[in-house]
């Protein structure tokens, strides 16, 4: 195969937005791999294997766990991270697939103060706790494999100038104070850490004179959905929807502190919901305009200053591309 064909790994591939981010690259043409802990296919809700996850490499591994992926991630050319959790009750996950949205409010109560959850998380967690909690998944799981990315691209023997990429599916601000706000602090915590290990790794590879730089991508999506595969998200995307034009078309600011619950409330009802499908789209043109090095300064944000050059790409953006408006004040106005 080509050497200008990308060589994607998705961490995570057979999830939600994995699977749809392994479709699009292989619609694409490039080699896409995935591990995940269960390293099975992709399956629809209904059980079937879609005809192009036959052209995925499946493979079992423990994010966590370095040993378990270094032969896999070293000949990689872009990583996408979407492991993550919205709950840490971990049911919810198996509520949303199956539809039952009895068992989702169950888990809302339970993650919150509703349910002696404390909202932010329990301080007093273990080690296993935390791995599995907003810490361990959110944050500490990029981390993990991001080292591991990069400790392979600095052995390589064959350094190329065109950049590597490391995708974090982040998330905008706009689910609290409905879900904890140690869901979005994690979040934020992993953009950070990420940015300054890729800023530190360009930063030696310049000092020997290697071009080759791994750039850090953080996409920020709100809401989800699929009306297929999670008929459960359908309702609420066309709600939010409703309240978004409102919002957008009013113009009113958000008053509140950008810490105040209240802030968060008024976020999501004002952060349009975005189909999966417009999501993988997103991230896939990031890693080609990065190999391109294509001028990114089109709107997004450009982190510079102290965060290795990361691009962040929120919901306006990611709207714009999916041909669902132009931005009018920072947000995507439907045409």
């Amino acid at each position: 195969m080509s050497a200008a064909v990308p060589k994607l790994l998705v961490v995570g591939g057979n999830g939600f937005l994995g699977s749809a981010i392994c479709k699009a690259a292989v619609s694409k043409g490039w080699q896409v791999s995935s591990m995940s802990s269960s390293g099975k296919p992709y399956t629809t809700p209904a059980g079937h294997t879609p005809t192009w996850s036959t052209k995925v490499h499946w493979s079992q591994a423990d994010a966590f766990d370095s040993s378990t992926y270094t032969d896999l991630i070293k000949d990689q050319t872009s990583v996408v991270h979407t492991l993550g959790i919205l709950l840490e009750d971990t049911g919810y996950k198996r509520s949303i697939r199956e539809g039952d949205l009895l068992g989702l409010a169950g888990s809302l109560v339970r993650s919150t103060n509703l349910g002696g959850g404390g909202g932010n998380g329990n301080p007093l967690k273990g080690t296993e706790e935390k791995k599995r909690g907003y810490e361990g998944m959110n944050r500490d799981s990029a981390i993990k494999v991001l080292d591991t990315f990069l400790s392979s691209s600095s052995s390589s023997t064959t350094p190329t100038r065109i950049p590597k990429q490391f995708i974090y599916i982040s998330a905008a601000d706009a689910f609290r104070p409905l879900i904890p706000s140690r869901y979005i602090e994690t979040k934020r915590e992993a953009e950070i850490d990420i940015a300054r290990r890729c800023q530190e790794y360009n930063q030696a590879r310049s000092q020997y004179n290697v071009d080759e730089k791994v750039k850090p991508i953080f996409i920020r999506p709100g809401l989800m959905y699929h009306p297929h595969i999670r008929p459960l998200s359908t309702l609420p995307a066309f709600l939010i929807d409703l309240s978004s034009k409102l919002s957008l078309r009013t113009g009113i600011p958000n008053p509140f502190s950008s810490k105040s619950p209240l802030y968060g409330a008024l976020e999501s009802l004002r952060t349009f919901p975005l189909h999966v499908d417009h999501v993988a789209a997103s991230v896939l043109k990031c890693i080609e305009e990065s190999r391109a090095s294509t001028n990114t300064s089109t709107g997004e944000e450009q982190v510079e200053s102290g965060w290795g050059g990361a691009r962040v790409v929120e919901v306006p953006v990611m709207r714009e591309w999916a041909g669902l408006g132009v931005r009018k004040g920072g947000n995507a106005l439907k045409q």
